[in-house]
């Protein structure tokens, strides 16, 4: 065991159908995650939660302990599913639906991100701190993002 971990590296996906809106949101990810991320442009017909497996080897085949997949249909618009593993096997998937969602590209071009800055991540209410899934979607964001906090952080 480490005692220190290095960067968690990260596996972007798409499914058979998505949305422009979705798909511009799991190219920020990805672009926020950088050089520890890999985006699969083509599509894939898998259903994480129903057959995990295919992600386990996939992510054990790329190296990679966090994953995001993306989907769109009539019943489930806008759809990201992320998860972590642990010893390339499923730890945790949370299945989020989006709305109102605004891409990086909607807003200033010199505040997009670049190359290796971190995101600053806000957690509002106390829900993320008493909710145990609040608290350990909470956890999932930090872990993605690399949990440590910078000792001087510049807000220019």
């Amino acid at each position: 065991p480490k005692m220190i971990e290095g960067e968690r590296n990260a596996l972007w996906m798409r499914g058979t159908s998505t949305s422009e809106q979705i798909n511009a949101i799991v190219s920020d990810l990805h672009d926020l995650k950088k050089p520890n991320s890999q985006f699969f442009h083509r599509r894939n017909d898998k259903k994480p939660f129903e057959d995990e497996t295919s992600v386990e080897f996939l992510c054990q085949k790329n190296e990679a302990s966090i994953f995001g997949f993306a989907s769109h249909s009539k019943k489930r618009p806008n759809n990201l599913v992320l998860g972590r593993t642990f010893d390339y096997k499923i730890f945790d998937m949370y299945e989020l639906g989006l709305s109102n969602i605004k891409a990086a590209s909607q807003f200033n071009p010199e505040a997009y991100p670049s190359l290796m800055n971190r995101p600053c991540v806000v957690f509002q209410g106390d829900a993320f701190e008493t909710d145990t899934k609040f608290a350990r979607i909470k956890s999932l964001f930090l872990d993605m993002y690399n949990h440590d906090s910078p000792g001087k952080m510049n807000l220019a």
